[in-house]
């Protein structure tokens, strides 16, 4: 099968984290934590060198540093590099043209200034603000749920202006996908136990459903007014997240309604395991964008393969996003830039054998993937341009 070559085509990142600006790995444990979303221990540190993933990462890290494809190896050779000359080899090998960057986390003095990393690295950001961490600091900050909503309003009036290309939510964490329209009464006593947690704790997780879908859908509201694109945490993810509740369909109610029309639904993660049911909802709702990512999920390279092969044999290839998901390690950022070349190398040269597509099709559906759509999504002008 005929293989494109998709290296020349600069990539938009179309969801990403912040890193770490400490890059020094204090032991092997503390780097293979890194590569896991287990919650215990002995799983990130002991299980992760018996995964797919990390074997492949290890063998792409040895070739860049040209030694011996270990652990131990690697993290000698990674650790005799300076910071910049690390971020400068990684990011000429992954051609990003921008970071699209969900500053939610990580967060603070830990953390990198985005506009250096991305600089460091080669490339632009733009930013996208977390919506629950605004909403956490609404009800600390405000007594009753009228003045929190009317705050948010405030807050999100003009994200544009404040240094915002779109919002992201993680609701698919807290309480699931299916956002409800809740009575005020309801509303009302959710917020009431979250200043209560608030004030005995002084902070608060905001897992209470009436008051998160409330404030969810307020904030669509503010996306929608200004055409925003609003991603969706979906399906993987740690412990903490229940897949039942994490299938992109529960999203149908709000992704359908009018109200929101003017906002457009970033589905990320391919929502793995529910690729073919986000595929679904890119290909009937003109609203909704399929993100696959391909450092986080933490999978085999034959799992890239097939959410990205169902995602173009299924949705247009104007409705499909490129990203790494990846977070506190710039290799991340560049084995996902690697692999998801790769992958969609794989993918197109299927659809070409099988006569769906001609290699200049193919190419062209490449280049909307890793860098059009989202630069027409997050208005990314083109290199050279401010």
């Amino acid at each position: 099968m005929p293989v494109l070559d998709l290296t020349k085509i600069a990539i938009i990142d179309n969801h990403c984290h912040p890193v770490l600006t400490d890059q020094s790995i204090s032991s092997l444990g503390d780097w293979r934590r890194l590569f896991s979303e287990a919650a215990d221990a002995a799983t990130r540190e002991s299980h992760v060198p018996f995964t797919a993933f990390y074997r492949r990462l290890i063998r792409a890290m040895a070739t860049l540093h040209n030694c011996e494809a270990s652990e131990e190896k690697v993290l000698a050779a990674r650790q005799a590099c300076d910071r910049a000359m690390l971020f400068h080899r990684l990011g000429t090998e992954a051609n990003v043209d921008t970071f699209v960057i969900d500053t939610g986390f990580p967060r603070g003095p830990h953390t990198m200034p985005n506009r250096e990393f991305a600089a460091s690295f080669g490339c632009r950001h733009v930013e996208l603000l977390r919506l629950e961490l605004t909403f956490q600091e609404l009800v600390k900050t405000n007594k009753t749920l009228a003045e929190a909503r009317e705050a948010l309003a405030f807050e999100l009036r003009d994200l544009r202006a404040s240094g915002f290309s779109g919002v992201k939510s993680i609701v698919g964490y807290r309480t699931g996908l299916d956002v409800h329209r809740w009575p005020e009464q309801e509303a009302q006593k959710a917020f009431e136990a979250a200043r209560l947690e608030a004030t005995e704790r002084g902070q608060v997780r905001l897992g209470y459903k009436p008051l998160l879908d409330t404030l969810l859908r307020d904030a669509l509201s503010q996306a929608a007014r200004q055409n925003l694109p609003v991603q969706f945490h979906v399906g993987y993810g740690d412990p903490d997240v229940d897949l039942r509740q994490a299938n992109p369909l529960h999203l149908r109610a709000l992704i359908a309604d009018p109200s929101f029309s003017g906002a457009s639904f970033v589905l990320l993660h391919a929502c793995w395991p529910f690729f073919r049911e986000g595929a679904f909802l890119a290909t009937v709702y003109p609203n909704v964008f399929l993100d696959v990512s391909y450092a986080i999920p933490f999978f085999g390279f034959s799992e890239y393969v097939a959410a990205t092969r169902a995602a173009v044999s299924v949705a247009p290839w104007t409705r499909i996003l490129f990203s790494s998901d990846a977070v506190g390690v710039p290799e991340l950022h560049w084995i996902g830039a690697i692999d998801g070349r790769r992958a969609l190398s794989q993918a197109f040269a299927q659809l070409i054998a099988d006569g769906d597509l001609t290699p200049d099709e193919a190419m062209q559906a490449a280049q909307c993937i890793l860098h059009d759509n989202a630069a027409n999504l997050y208005g990314c002008p083109p290199r050279g341009v401010s």
